[in-house]
């Protein structure tokens, strides 16, 4: 008997599709009983799951009725973990990151810039009042003549 090869880019066959198609089928009835336990063990659980997921196995009836209580599983601990560091440990717990030397170059950066902005706008209101200033007494000279 010759050993059957697995290729990711080997298009499923219609019977393929099908027997998929009724492997869903069967696990939506079984689950919606909502007592559904599994033959497996859980290790055994575990492999299948792998290499159905990655496909050099097919995937039965099992797999998929224990497809949303894995999901429900998987966001739960992406819930838990997120906000932790290596170790477990909540991410405030490891107390403050002291700035690198490129940070610290960049806020200077940034602060030297809104200062230049600062003075030159100040300059800009300072020039446009005096400029105000110089134009009125122009007026008011032109305005005293006539």
């Amino acid at each position: 008997m010759a050993k059957k090869t697995f290729s990711f880019f080997k298009p499923k066959t219609n019977v393929q599709k099908r027997a998929q198609a009724r492997n869903q089928y069967a696990a939506t009835v079984v689950t919606s009983k909502g007592n559904y336990k599994s033959p497996k063990t859980g290790l055994q659980q575990a492999k299948d799951d792998v290499l159905m997921d990655l496909g050099f196995k097919t995937k039965d009836v099992d797999y998929y009725a224990r497809l949303d209580d894995r999901k429900k599983r998987s966001q739960a601990a992406m819930k838990k973990g997120f906000g932790k560091d290596i170790f477990g440990r909540p991410a405030s717990s490891r107390g403050p990151r002291g700035e690198t030397a490129a940070e610290r170059e960049a806020r200077l950066k940034r602060e030297a810039l809104a200062k230049r902005r600062a003075e030159g706008q100040e300059k800009r209101r300072k020039f446009y009042k005096e400029k105000g200033e110089r134009l009125a007494k122009l007026k008011a000279k032109l305005l005293n003549l006539a």
